[in-house]
């Protein structure tokens, strides 16, 4: 994958790193139209925040390459389990 040299706090990179990311999501071909399958795609609070709105920035688009598809985003807010089982361990 490598490092994307792109700032997620704007939405036209944002976008470019989604677009990056749709490159590695599965995908069949119907009547010539992309179809992709839905993945999971996680991140912190602002991080999906961020990327839900790039998605919906471009809903208008005439393809699903253009529109974003393929994304299910989700919370992954790893850190607020470990305080959880911190505190629940002392």
């Amino acid at each position: 994958m490598g490092v994307l040299f792109k700032n997620e706090n704007l939405t036209e990179d944002m976008i470019d790193i989604l677009r990056h990311f749709q490159g590695y999501l599965p995908y069949t071909t119907v009547d010539g139209e992309k179809k992709f399958v839905a993945q999971l795609c996680t991140g912190d609070q602002l991080s999906v925040e961020r990327a839900v709105n790039a998605i919906h920035s471009v809903a208008n688009g005439y393809t699903a390459e253009d529109r974003l598809e393929g994304f299910n985003m989700q919370l992954g807010d790893w850190h607020t389990g470990v305080k959880i089982l911190e505190v629940l361990n002392k």
